[in-house]
């Protein structure tokens, strides 16, 4: 269009002048001999030529109207779907603190439709405490995990020792895991941790760990595992909570959060934005 040469158009400055160039040289070349028809001929051209370039200048100008006003419809869906996903968090922190309902999102783990400010949001909540404590966890256990998702016997061995050697202080490498020599090796521009992993997601810097493999595992695991319950308290418990909003033009946003429940107050661990 207009203002893009990759589209075929010239730059309409440039034909305004050109334009107005060419009218002022048609005229200045009425000499002598010439006769008035001659005259009203020529300026008859030019003012089709002014009036063609004023056409085009329109229609370049109604395009970039367009193509704004667009730009912000998506803009306010966007923002519109972003605040239905919070909205969504919420609405799932409430239902968790409330008295269960019939129309109450439940911590099964399932998406409830739900419907915010012209968006649609579906909304699901896990609690934490079914979930494998990546601190904690034997290394049988993340190997059994691994396995159910298709990874073969050796492999799964070698990622859960990895893993210990990722979260202890040490620097002894278990039979099949890895700590600093092996991840210089292996070209890699971080070492293990050797601490406590602080979210999931800090579980694809192991070495040997693979997305395809991260993906399938990481909605059975958590860092926010429930503490001991106290007999002098109320047990706290962690929900991971997910909304995905979709707007009524098509924008799309989804939340991730993970919230702790404990003697009828709510905190919020973990707040993300996904892709």
């Amino acid at each position: 269009m207009l203002g893009d040469q990759s589209d075929g158009w010239c730059d309409w400055p440039s034909l305004l002048i050109l334009a107005l160039a060419w009218s002022c040289v048609v005229t200045d070349s009425n000499g002598e001999g010439m006769t008035r028809r001659d005259d009203e001929g020529i300026a008859l051209i030019a003012v089709l030529g002014v009036l063609i370039l004023l056409s085009i200048v329109a229609a370049w100008m109604s395009r970039e109207t367009r193509m704004e006003v667009s730009i912000s419809h998506n803009m306010v869906d966007v923002a519109t779907a972003r605040a239905a996903a919070d909205a969504g968090i919420q609405r799932a922190i409430l239902d968790l603190m409330s008295v269960p309902g019939p129309k109450q999102v439940r911590a099964d783990g399932r998406m409830y439709a739900w419907h915010f400010g012209g968006s649609t949001v579906q909304i699901s909540i896990r609690n934490e405490g079914t979930k494998i404590d990546l601190n904690h966890a034997p290394e049988t256990n993340l190997s059994a995990l691994f396995v159910s998702v298709g990874v073969d016997a050796s492999k799964a061995q070698s990622l859960a020792d990895a893993i210990a050697d990722f979260r202890d202080a040490d620097n002894f490498p278990h039979r099949h895991g890895a700590e600093a020599a092996e991840y210089v090796a292996a070209g890699l521009p971080w070492l293990p941790k050797n601490a406590p992993f602080e979210t999931v997601e800090e579980l694809e810097q192991v070495l040997g760990m693979t997305p395809q493999v991260y993906k399938r595992v990481a909605p059975y695991l958590t860092t926010y595992y429930p503490p001991a319950p106290s007999m002098f308290a109320e047990p706290a418990e962690a929900y991971s909570i997910r909304a995905e909003a979709k707007g009524a033009q098509g924008a799309a946003f989804v939340r991730a959060a993970i919230v702790q429940l404990e003697a009828g107050n709510s905190q919020i661990l973990y707040w993300r934005q996904l892709e």
